[in-house]
């Protein structure tokens, strides 16, 4: 704004100058210094009330200008920065951390084992109660006292057998001679193996073939009935059928 008033008050100031310079080559006549005389004065005066006014102006100017400045800076409200949640402070060094995970993954996994153990146990168990169910209808044969040879009355449990065992070619067979509780341990030992081999011998006969079929003897160590008269002896000299897969 500054160097604006000063560029116009040269060319006021030119103008009154040039104006000034025509008259004082005219001034050879008296008429003209009158003349001179007389719009000097009013030049500088109109040249002063110029220079006033625009000093006036420009200050007038001034006073809003400096009053846009405070607009022009006025302060922002302060943003509020982000606050971000801290990470929680370690409770422990790395070394202790890295212990206590070890730890839990130790337990972690007993816990898993067991849980394992107990799952396979469940499993077992079902399997032995469904193996129970569906036994094989395998059955036993009774023998005299004293005697291996089979009885009359057991031949067709005997057929029976053979029938399921040709049924069933992938089951081997094993069969168990018992005694009952007289006689002496190794005497029984030896009548029970009589009566399992008997018992296979009669298999064979039947077109078992004597590579499915094992014998042992259990003797008097036994005995299906407690009983110390004829008709728990009676039901301790047998050959058990026992399924071998």
């Amino acid at each position: 704004m500054i160097f604006h008033h000063l560029i116009f008050h040269l060319t006021v100031f030119k103008t009154a100058y040039n104006l000034l310079l025509n008259l004082m080559e005219r001034g050879n006549k008296v008429k003209n210094r009158k003349w001179l005389l007389l719009v000097g004065p009013i030049l500088a005066m109109g040249l002063c009330l110029s220079c006033g006014k625009k000093v006036i102006s420009t200050e007038a100017m001034t006073y809003p200008a400096s009053r846009e400045v405070p607009r022009s800076v006025e302060a922002k409200p302060a943003e509020t920065p982000e606050v971000k949640p801290e990470a929680a402070s370690p409770g422990m060094s790395a070394d202790q951390e890295k212990e206590a995970k070890i730890k839990e993954e130790t337990l972690r996994q007993e816990a898993l084992r067991q849980q394992a153990l107990k799952e396979e146990a469940a499993r077992k168990e079902a399997l032995a109660r469904e193996a129970a169910r569906k036994k094989p209808a395998l059955e036993s044969i009774y023998f005299e006292f004293d005697q291996w040879v089979i009885r009359d009355d057991q031949k067709e449990a005997m057929l029976r057998d053979a029938e399921w065992l040709k049924a069933n070619p992938q089951v081997k067979v094993r069969l168990e001679g018992n005694c009952d509780e007289r006689g002496t341990a190794e005497y029984n030992l030896a009548l029970g193996q009589k009566r399992a081999d008997s018992a296979k011998a009669f298999l064979e006969g039947l077109g078992i073939s004597g590579n499915r079929v094992q014998t042992i003897s259990y003797g008097e160590e036994r005995p299906l009935n407690g009983g110390h008269n004829e008709a728990a002896w009676s039901k301790n000299r047998r050959v058990d059928f026992v399924p071998v897969r």
